[in-house]
């Protein structure tokens, strides 16, 4: 049988959110805090780090404030320059010097800036004056906007606006895009490379014929400015910006995009290139300090700092003495036509088509399946595996998690070598923590089949949990239970295109067995939709939640005050390994009991309201009250837990559970001698918002509600018992008066 708790480890928490960086929306967001974490709890100080990917600038950053030499690997010349940049840690006032000199440029004899403010020019619909246009409303296909996004400066009036014939004249003033996008291709292609052309040619369709003319101009202004060459340097990391900013897959209304392919959305936003360079000033700047960064074979200082390596990490090896990882970290990143592509392109624009060299094989592939993912992060790994000494440690973290990238991220370390030590998900934050170690022999094949394995570890997964679970859930506890029992391919070549079709199939064969699973459906009638449960959950543990609410509780009733972080810490600790529970679900229980102190939001401590005296006395006011009310409407209250209200010839009316909690399962999920209708939660009000998260969590609970179950607040039975004339009647039709404020019955995304 497979033992899933022997991998698991406490997910190691982030001090911070992910930081700000450019391109955010196409790197793995990296929470801030959990690399210098890993790496001082198992790497001394000053040792070199391996950083095979290079998929984000913040794993090395930190790395190195951290006081660790890491060598990072990176093939995007992209990607590079932003580490080189972000590393110095430029002030503002730099970059906007840089753009200044920009803005005295001339075109004819017109300042750069201002011609193109006035590409940008709208009157204002409230004072009539000119105006800026922040950004233009694009439907898809159509030749020109619907609606221009404006602020003006005479009146402070902003908003949208209908495109009028005269924003129409503004967008005619940009001319004709045929020499910009002849130019656009010239600056990537190479002789001999036509086969490329369509592909180019498909992604220049993501920008219009104004912001293209305009890029064209910058970077021609940028490329004659007669400015020291690292000012120059600087107005290049903001035109990055810019060329992100001046393609068309910013959907509106405003979403978070993390765009993968380059499709155009059915409505769009053509942003205002010259603000867009302005406003990149401030992520480009926000770095704290500068960090060392050497190219390499040059070394960085002892104390800590960055080794850059612009090519595979295959091309690298074997590395010097001086230069021995002790280990091996990395942000994996998602498989990305869109971003790899244009990064193409952008590095032609801005450095030539030498540039482009490393990046075209991005522009020959359409497709990054798990596959094509698999074997690229295999090639990345068998070198450091083969070259470097066998224990040496590998913390990976895997971002937006589906099926195939959870797929490739322990299958193509298996295949490389690597041993799997632990794993740890949070899965409604889509982040998993692997713990690996170069070297480890593969654990010989279980015997049992992978269907009877990946049964084992769910039927084990859900009875630790205690509730429901989504598919994706389901699904890395199957390969987790798979890895465990070295049913993964050890050699690439083993890997084939039809694993994932089978780890999907095995898992589709025990989801629907009713036998063994029960499913809730989801918002959409797809197979990965909805939630499982045991057919027959015996021994299953109290429902995460629950048990995450009495922990929380049990850390503010000890502490006087207390760090979220360290709550993180205590957490992770009790939830281990795919137990992990969200980072929503945590702050709900914070603040359904807690208070932050003073002016420090991530300082917790017990509400004054939550004290134990405080809640005790509120236990007994509101048995005093029950028995009140039974006693006007005719009942005799009888019992404490639950308190029953009893007919004159004995019968039971209602049966009352008076609780200082929301932990509703133990009543909720046991089967009750009475009518559902008859029964009735008693709980503070400010358990609400952690009561409807419970209830979205977990759809039995949510149908015990709908099927008859009343929730009454301490205040509504209050303002109840302070009525007059209460009748039966008005009693049953003011009970359900004040219901905690939960949604119809869905399951939120976990994964």
């Amino acid at each position: 049988m497979v033992i899933m708790e022997q991998i698991e480890r406490p997910f190691l928490p982030a001090a911070l959110p992910p930081p700000s960086l450019p391109l955010a929306r196409y790197l793995p967001p990296l929470p801030e805090g959990m690399v210098a974490r890993w790496l001082t709890e198992n790497v001394p100080p000053g040792a070199w780090v391996l950083d095979p990917f290079g998929s984000t600038p913040l794993a090395a950053l930190e790395a190195a404030r951290a006081g660790y030499r890491i060598l990072v690997a990176s093939n995007n010349p992209i990607l590079s320059f932003m580490l080189e940049i972000l590393a110095a840690a430029p002030p503002a006032r730099e970059f906007e010097a840089a753009i200044a000199a920009l803005s005295e440029s001339r075109r004819g004899e017109e300042r750069l800036e201002r011609y193109l403010y006035g590409l940008y020019s709208t009157a204002c619909p409230v004072c009539g004056q000119t105006a800026q246009a922040v950004g233009y409303i694009w439907q898809r296909e159509q030749a020109a906007p619907v609606k221009v996004r404006y602020h003006c400066p005479a009146c402070g009036s902003d908003g949208e606006k209908p495109f009028s014939p005269a924003d129409q004249e503004q967008l005619a003033a940009a001319g004709s895009d045929a020499m910009s996008r002849s130019r656009a291709l010239s600056r990537i292609l190479q002789e001999g490379n036509e086969d490329q052309r369509s592909t180019v040619e498909e992604a220049l369709k993501t920008y219009l014929a104004r912001p293209l003319n305009v890029l064209s101009t910058l970077i021609n202004r940028s490329e004659g400015l007669a400015i020291p060459p690292e000012r120059k340097r600087l107005l290049t990391a903001l035109l990055i910006s810019v060329c992100d900013e001046a393609n068309t897959l910013w959907p509106w209304p405003a979403a978070r995009p993390r765009p993968r392919q380059l499709i155009v959305p059915p409505q769009f936003h053509e942003n205002n290139l010259w603000l867009a360079l302005e406003q990149a000033v401030a992520i480009w700047s926000s770095q704290p300090a500068p960090v060392p960064l050497t190219q390499w074979p040059a070394l960085p200082p002892e104390s800590g700092g960055i080794c850059l390596f612009q090519g595979r990490i295959k091309s690298l090896l074997p590395l010097p003495n001086e230069v021995q990882p002790a280990a091996i970290l990395s942000a994996v990143p998602r498989p990305n036509q869109a971003f790899w592509t244009l990064c193409a392109l952008w590095s032609g624009w801005l450095w030539g088509r030498d540039a482009v060299n490393p990046l075209r094989g991005a522009l020959e592939r359409r497709r990054y399946d798990w596959h094509w993912m698999t074997h690229a992060l295999h090639s990345a790994l068998s070198g450091p595996n083969q070259r470097l000494p066998a224990g040496t440690p590998f913390f990976a973290v895997g971002t937006e998690l589906t099926p195939g990238f959870l797929l490739s991220l322990l299958t193509a370390p298996v295949a490389a070598g690597f041993g799997l030590e632990g794993l740890a998900v949070s899965g409604e934050e889509n982040l998993a923590q692997f713990w690996w170690r170069s070297g480890i022999p593969a654990e010989p094949p279980a015997k049992q089949s992978p269907k009877l394995i990946s049964r084992q570890a769910i039927q084990s997964y859900l009875t630790r949990r205690g509730e429901p679970a989504n598919y994706l859930s389901l699904y890395t506890t199957s390969l987790a239970g798979l890895v465990s029992a070295g049913q993964l391919p050890r050699d690439i070549d083993e890997v084939g295109s039809d694993l994932m079709a089978r780890t999907q199939s095995t898992l589709a064969e025990l989801l629907e067995d009713r036998s063994f699973l029960m499913r809730f459906a989801g918002k959409t009638t797809s197979e990965e939709g909805g939630v499982w449960w045991l057919a027959e959950p015996t021994d299953s543990e109290t429902p995460l939640a629950d048990r995450l609410e009495r922990e929380v509780v049990n850390l503010l009733t000890r502490r006087a005050e207390i760090w979220r972080q360290e709550v993180d810490e205590v957490v992770y600790q009790a939830f281990p390994g795919l137990l992990t529970p969200s980072a929503e679900l945590i702050e709900a229980c914070l603040a359904s009991y807690g208070e932050t102190a003073g002016n420090q939001p991530m300082l917790w401590r017990l509400a004054g309201q939550e004290q134990p005296a405080a809640r005790r006395a509120d236990l007994k006011s509101a048995a005093t009250l029950l028995a009140r009310l039974a006693n006007s409407l005719g009942y005799q209250a009888v019992g404490e837990d639950p308190i029953l209200w009893q007919e004159k010839d004995g019968q039971t009316a209602y049966q009352f559970f008076v609780m200082a909690s929301s932990n509703i399962s133990r009543y909720l999920l046991e089967t009750q001698p009475f009518p559902l209708n008859r029964c009735v939660l008693v709980l503070p009000g400010g358990r609400s918002s952690l009561l409807n998260l419970k209830l979205r969590r977990d759809p039995r609970l949510n149908a015990a509600v709908e099927g008859g179950w009343h929730i009454l607040k301490f205040r509504h039975l209050r303002q109840l018992a302070g009525m007059n004339n209460l009748s039966h009647a008005l009693w049953e039709e003011l009970l359900d008066g004040d219901p905690p404020r939960w949604e119809e019955a869905t399951q939120i995304a976990m994964f």
